[in-house]
């Protein structure tokens, strides 16, 4: 067997519904064999993969640049052009019999697709390409890869559209205007030069090519929105994918969208914005033809029954991607089978987020998380004297609902970090009594202290779960309703019992809310990492990184070259959240929390003061929260 494999031509594995691993697995496999392997596509005469029939080999060929006819089921004896060659697409059952399972069998019989290559022939133009989706196996779906290579010939097509229509007629796009008779101009783009005159100024970001979102003002609201609620719902596939380098992508694009000031009227501005290629200038351009808001990406998206059961599963409390992967792979496709099947291997974490999904999934009213942080606020006093709370998250950017609740504690007095640390344990215990934390999911606690009594701090340790050193509480809660009717099986709150010996239901909906603990030296950069968007975050800490060689964290800064803390402000003062002249006429801070200057919403100004002092300590310019909207 060995000597007839090695008499092959070389081969080509295509990667079609083949992730890397079972790519290269292959691969090496053939290796062994002693068959011939074919690194570029145009080296090879042969193409081993997942393909089930003509069109589909055809279309993978032309994907790799490939345009053959067909010859499958024509002999002929017709020399072959100089340089031609018959391509042939061998279906991946070859591999398993004759290199898995050492059978004796021919190549032939596993031949679906020949083609003749030339290549004295131009490729033949494309004006639309519409990839030919194959029916979806119950437990094969696209694999990344596949789904990557379709896109990106899409893409081009419609680059190759859009381009034509912003730059004069030529040879070469002329066709396109005068000889296609479907032909329909595109609703916002101007056809008759590179770009309209009336066009606004591009900002100065963009004429700088500032790439980084933490260095420019992103409002909640964009003139461009319904294009970016379009490429989020994109992002979020990429995201429940595992496409780490598409999110990213992605979210660039976002930021710099979400920022520009006008609403795009011309495909030049998108290209012209930072982070945003001809994949998205493409995405807009199909996005503004008729009919105006549609993407073929979405259509098939909204339609695959496959992504719709991933992002149901992904939406479980406690399930990431990768989870909700393997329970797609075990068959399972709602929750049904999961609370039939699979309940006792779920983590408790992972039950919860199955029994609470449609309340987890419910957003939150600004006026509820309101009262919310209110008990917090009335409780964490009543332990802590003087203690200052704030609601971070969605919710401090200014949105109107949000999905869960993400609030900040603090103490004034720099010596009281030890008590705020210490405030965890007795907090969640007296909400857990008055019946307000339902559920607990999950405690952070540094087994030190995150900030002693001077400037140089030995960080306390992590598991790798905790992201921050921060101590925090992650739970349920559910707000009373002492109203309720009799509830047999006491489910969710502890409240008075009724006459009868049964507990009364709660109809409130159950919440996501979090509870940090943050030590008064880094409330400025707790507040800062629990503030922003996810892309300003994250472009926050590599700025830092690139700009000044420091890492940003929520303990605060590091220097990379020392491993020392950058002191943030008078950070060996008694005080935080003093200005720098109230710091100077010597302001006491008591914990008379009526004496506090407050802002319209009730938040002591202090929280903002020690934010300041960051953006001053980083070089950057101040931005509030509500400027951070970057998606």
């Amino acid at each position: 067997m060995a000597d007839s494999l090695s008499k092959l031509p070389p081969i080509y594995v295509l990667p079609t519904r083949l992730d890397d691993p079972q790519r290269l697995q292959i691969i090496s496999t053939l290796k062994s064999k002693k068959c011939r392997i074919a690194t570029e596509a145009r080296d090879a005469p042969i193409f081993l993969g997942d393909v089930l029939g003509v069109r589909r080999a055809m279309l993978e060929l032309r994907f790799l640049g490939l345009h053959t006819t067909d010859v499958t089921t024509t002999h002929t004896t017709t020399p072959l052009p100089v340089g031609g060659k018959i391509l042939r697409v061998v279906k991946i059952a070859w591999y398993k019999k004759a290199i898995s399972e050492g059978a004796d069998v021919s190549i032939d019989e596993f031949t679906i697709y020949r083609g003749l290559f030339d290549p004295s022939q131009p490729n033949p133009p494309t004006v639309t390409l519409t990839p030919i989706t194959p029916k979806k196996r119950s437990l094969s779906p696209p694999s990344l890869a596949e789904q990557q290579t379709q896109e990106t010939a899409r893409r081009e097509s419609i680059m190759r559209r859009a381009i034509a229509l912003t730059q004069p007629s030529g040879p070469g796009t002329r066709h396109l205007h005068d000889h296609n008779p479907h032909f329909k101009p595109p609703k916002l783009i101007s056809q008759d030069s590179t770009e309209p005159d009336d066009l606004p100024a591009l900002p100065k970001w963009v004429l700088e090519n500032q790439k980084y979102s933490c260095t420019r003002s992103t409002p909640s609201t964009s003139p461009n929105q319904e294009f970016l609620t379009a490429l989020f719902k994109i992002r979020l596939n990429r995201l429940i994918t595992s496409d780490d380098v598409g999110v990213r992508a992605y979210s660039t694009a976002i930021a710099s969208i979400s920022a520009f000031p006008h609403p795009i009227t011309h495909i030049s501005q998108v290209r012209a914005l930072p982070g945003c290629d001809d994949k998205i200038a493409a995405l807009w351009y199909e996005f503004t033809q008729e009919p105006y808001g549609s993407l073929e990406v979405l259509m098939e998206m909204e339609s695959s029954k496959y992504y719709r059961t991933l992002q149901l599963f992904y939406n479980i409390w406690g399930c990431g991607a990768h989870t909700a992967r393997q329970f797609y792979k075990m068959g399972f496709r709602d929750l049904d089978d999961l609370v039939e099947h699979h309940w006792n291997k779920l983590t408790r974490v992972q039950q919860i987020g199955v029994k609470f999904y449609e309340e987890f999934e419910s957003k939150i009213p600004r006026e509820e998380v309101v009262r919310i942080k209110t008990r917090v606020e009335y409780y964490a006093r009543k332990l802590l004297p003087g203690a200052e709370v704030a609601v971070v998250g969605g919710y401090r950017r200014g949105k109107e609902e949000s999905n869960d609740v993400d609030i900040l504690v603090t103490h004034p007095r720099v010596k009281k970090s030890r008590d705020v640390e210490g405030l965890l344990v007795p907090l969640v215990d007296l909400l857990e009594r008055e019946g307000l934390m339902t559920h607990v999911l999950s405690v952070h606690q540094p087994s030190r202290g995150v900030a002693g009594e001077e400037g140089d701090v030995i960080w306390g340790k992590r598991s790798h779960h905790n992201f921050d050193g921060i101590p925090k509480v992650l739970g349920v809660w559910q707000e009373p309703d002492t109203d309720g009717d009799v509830d047999h099986e006491g489910d969710s709150q502890m409240d008075e019992v009724a006459a009868k010996g049964k507990k009364r239901k709660n109809r409130n909906l159950h919440r996501r809310v979090d509870i940090l603990f943050t030590p008064p030296r880094c409330a400025g950069s707790t507040l800062t990492s629990w503030s922003g968007a996810t892309t300003f975050e994250r472009d926050l800490r590599r700025w830092v990184k690139a700009e000044r060689y420091w890492k940003f964290s929520s303990e605060g800064i590091t220097d990379r070259a020392t491993g020392r803390r950058v002191l943030i402000g008078k950070e060996k003062g008694e005080f935080i959240g003093l200005t720098e002249a109230d710091e100077k006429i010597g302001v006491q801070v008591d914990d008379d929390v009526t004496k506090r200057e407050r802002k319209e919403d009730g938040e002591w100004v202090g929280w903002e003061v020690e934010e300041k002092k960051l953006f001053e300590v980083l070089g950057l310019e101040w931005r509030t929260a509500r400027e951070r909207c970057t998606g």
